[in-house]
């Protein structure tokens, strides 16, 4: 990967993590609406990027398909969604990010019964791009509701458990709140339930996808280069997450 690649990458991740905690400082009530959009506009791009297949190098050169280069800003923002409005909020949230995702394989399907005014090359690469495998389109359904539903109940779980500990102890009347623990716990609940979310979509999501398409030993080495891409991915975005956590450790949360 070039340079450039990191460096927007890494920018894009700063951008998503600073919005969302100035919105859910300022905006509290109202933060849950563009963390949602935030989350569908995710979603949607990393699926509508699913059929193109690429070699990506970090210290290692993986293969794996270009959405999951978006995989870890979804599993931040569901985890920035956890952390402020709770388990039943993200699950929501979730949930309507894959329907904005249905929606748009619908537009496309639809657009594809009218008669184009193009040349007939031209739509034939329309057509192969944005046509909808129904088995690529069944695992992706399949890999994204496992992968989140782990995801979210893990972080949830995580975080009813230790959360006492992060909101510090009552000395003369004051709260005195550690550092030390508000990055442990945080950290602990973001970065294991991210790892689960990876791993889960990439066995998933291959198997359903590609079992029975390329020798057995193929398909392993995929899910295994894959999987540790994005697992790598997902562990680099954590500091943005921590500025997160500490951006917004007062505003209010629920469980």
């Amino acid at each position: 990967m070039t340079w450039q690649f990191w460096v927007v990458w890494l920018v894009s991740l700063l951008f998503s993590s600073l919005l969302g905690a100035l919105v859910v400082r300022r905006y509290r009530e109202r933060g849950i609406i563009t963390l949602s959009v935030l989350l569908a506009i995710y979603v949607t791009s990393a699926n509508l990027l699913v059929p193109r297949l690429v070699h990506f190098t970090f210290l290692w050169q993986f293969i794996l398909v270009t959405g999951s280069i978006v995989w870890p800003f979804i599993a931040q923002l569901t985890d920035m969604i956890n952390e402020i409005y709770g388990r039943k909020m993200a699950l929501f949230a979730a949930a309507m990010a894959y329907a904005a995702n249905l929606m748009f394989v619908i537009f496309t399907w639809l657009s594809m019964q009218t008669i184009p005014l193009w040349e007939a090359d031209q739509e034939v690469w329309f057509r192969m791009f944005f046509g909808t495998a129904w088995r690529p389109f069944i695992a992706s359904l399949c890999s994204y509701t496992a992968a989140n539903f782990a995801d979210i109940q893990l972080f949830s779980w995580l975080k009813r458990r230790y959360f006492k500990r992060e909101e510090g102890e009552v000395v003369s009347g004051q709260v005195y709140k550690s550092n030390w623990d508000i990055f442990k716990f945080s950290t602990l609940r973001s970065a294991t339930s991210d790892m689960l979310n990876m791993i889960i979509d990439n066995i998933v999501f291959y198997t359903i996808a590609f079992i029975g398409t390329m020798p057995g030993a193929v398909l392993v080495q995929l899910i295994g280069s894959s999987m540790l891409a994005k697992v790598i991915l997902s562990q680099i975005d954590l500091p943005f997450y921590w500025m997160f956590r500490f951006l917004t450790k007062d505003v209010e949360r629920k469980m």
